[in-house]
């Protein structure tokens, strides 16, 4: 068990201001060459350098204030020499972290350390987790089809674009519509189009969160699969396109590992389009090789960029490289499309489909943020030596860029910090983008609660603040993040884990009687809501039966101990 940090207090405030600085104050990685890519362990990076974007001139540009914050999270990272550091990516203890000294334990399932902490067994849940969803994917059935649609193709597509498109937007709006007539000639051979068009439907009928829709999706699914081999074997936009949309659709179907498999392929294709068109690439005055793709092909970088970090976070994932190219990539320009005419819909009024979301630029800036407190605590020098590497000036530091981030954000995404409506009526991005504030307020925070939870004690008012802002921002969190709609949620079960591990730690956190929260009813209220919420998920993923059940056990010991 950690020991608390015994001595003067005001040489206490001296060792945690030198042991912010140094953790601020580490050599900058090895540059990328002209001479080529260097392939850079993904524990090392996942941020960019900002280039204006270079996207469509036509049609209005999106609100760009998040740019300007993605643009100073990219200066800071360099001026700290953040080259392409990635802790997100932790290769299982038989390939690489043996020779490494032991690392300070993860808010996330998949550190052992985590497990034993707050559930006091040496089960990594992670792995776990694994083995439970693939006996799953092995007993996944298609299903039947159905004969008489209720949907039509585009029903499905409006679906699509109205609920999915705004977390990825990868895909022409016009082009696919424009597409749809393909589907109509039966003896269209196999493509990398039709194959994307049934998958665009596909999802659609996931979105319509009906009972017809799901047969639709496992029809329009399955005869997309017939015709995989075509999208495998190309090396082209289309075909990355494909795979994403595979990795959106088993990620809608709660199937993890399949969501999974399909996203290392998408970024593996994804690099090697990068290596192979010599015309992608340019060297900087610094000798840096700048990565100028198109605007969808940018695009598709940072839908790959963003899915990976959420299932890396909580499962162990091969490491694809593809982290190690983002600081040199430019970032989408979001370029608004022109309305589009809907032909055969019945809907009159389809302008919310039609408008650009920056909730897309607004997420890669969050995830850097993310990986940077990552970052911070893995590489501190108390870490290695066994201690809690919290110092709140870093903590404090890091917050206030999380809430420069929340002030840049465009008026059409931003959100209240302090209410949220108990039924969420917009799209499930406005829910995430909020829980994602306070998921990552938590995270900043959370070598303080692990020290707290070891020792059981807030022995100071530095701990007694922390024990607070961490049991607000959960509250905050939950009310949020569970007000999702399941249907339109391309990474549900990675943020069903997220909740549960979060819970699971303020559970923990407060299982001692003298640390009592000033709002307790409040607090057990909304690990209610986060029970009913996994709950609700329990029967389509098993691995999440299983989080339910042992987070039960834990709050069971919880109100004993009470």
């Amino acid at each position: 068990m950690a020991e608390l940090p015994r001595g003067n207090p005001a040489s206490l405030v001296a060792d945690e201001v030198k042991t912010g600085l140094d953790v601020l104050d580490y050599t900058p990685h090895k540059k990328r060459s002209a001479e080529g890519a260097e392939n850079q362990s993904a524990d090392n990076g996942c941020v960019c350098r900002y280039e204006a974007p270079q996207g469509p001139t036509q049609g209005p540009s999106v609100e760009t204030n998040i740019e300007t914050i993605l643009t100073k999270i990219s200066s800071i990272e360099r001026h700290l020499g953040l080259g392409t550091q990635s802790p997100l990516f932790i290769a299982p203890e038989s390939t690489r972290e043996k020779s490494r000294p032991p690392r300070f334990a993860s808010l996330s399932i998949k550190d052992d350390q985590f497990a034993a902490i707050v559930f006091h067994t040496d089960i990594n849940l992670s792995t776990h987790a694994r083995s439970l969803e693939l006996d799953h994917a092995l007993e996944y059935n298609n299903g039947g089809s159905v004969a008489v649609f209720r949907h039509s193709a585009h029903e499905l597509g409006q679906l699509f674009f109205r609920h999915t498109y705004n977390w990825f937007p990868i895909l022409s709006k016009r082009e696919i519509f424009d597409k749809l007539p393909l589907l109509q000639n039966t003896v269209c051979a196999g493509s990398p189009d039709l194959f994307l068009l049934l998958m665009v439907l596909a999802i659609g009928g996931l979105n319509a969160n009906d009972s017809i829709g799901p047969f639709q999706a496992e029809q329009f699914h399955t005869q997309a699969l017939s015709m995989l081999g075509c999208v495998l074997e190309e090396v082209s936009l289309r075909s990355i396109q494909c795979v994403i949309l595979l990795c959106i659709f088993y990620g809608l179907k709660l199937m993890p590992m399949k969501a999974q498999e399909y996203l290392s392929i998408g970024s593996i294709k994804m690099q090697n389009l990068m290596e192979i068109q010599p015309v992608n690439k340019s060297v900087d005055e610094s000798g840096d090789i700048v990565y100028n793709l198109g605007e969808y092909e940018t695009r598709a970088f940072w839908a790959l960029f963003i899915l990976e970090s959420e299932y890396a976070g909580v499962l162990y994932f091969a490491n694809t490289g593809l982290f190690s190219y983002a600081s040199n990539m430019k970032f989408p320009s979001l370029v608004g499309e022109e309305p589009y005419p809907w032909p055969g819909s019945p809907e009159s009024n389809s302008s919310e489909i039609d408008e650009s979301d920056p909730h897309f630029l607004a997420e890669i800036g969050v995830r850097k943020i993310i990986d940077r407190t990552c970052y911070t605590f893995n590489n501190s020098q108390s870490h290695t030596m066994g201690t809690t590497p919290f110092a709140s000036i870093v903590a404090k530091e890091l917050q206030s860029q999380l809430d420069e981030w929340y002030l840049c954000l465009p008026q059409s995404i931003t959100f209240d910090k302090s209410t949220w409506p108990v039924t969420n009526t917009r799209h499930s991005t406005r829910a995430i983008i909020r829980a994602q504030y306070f998921a990552t307020a938590i995270l900043m925070y959370w070598p303080c609660m692990m020290e707290i939870i070891m020792t059981g004690e807030c022995p100071t008012q530095e701990h007694r603040d922390v024990f607070k802002t961490s049991i607000d921002s959960y509250v905050q969190l939950v009310l949020c993040g569970t007000s999702v709609r399941l249907s339109e949620l391309p990474t549900a079960w990675p943020h069903a884990v997220s909740i549960f591990a979060m819970t699971a730690t303020i559970v923990r956190m407060t299982q001692r009687a003298p640390l009592a929260y000033d709002r307790s009813e409040e607090l057990n209220s909304t690990i209610q809501r986060a029970f009913a919420f996994l709950e609700s998920m329990a029967q389509s993923s098993p691995s999440v039966r299983y989080f339910t059940t042992i987070l039960h056990d834990l709050h069971n010991c919880r109100i004993n101990s009470n």
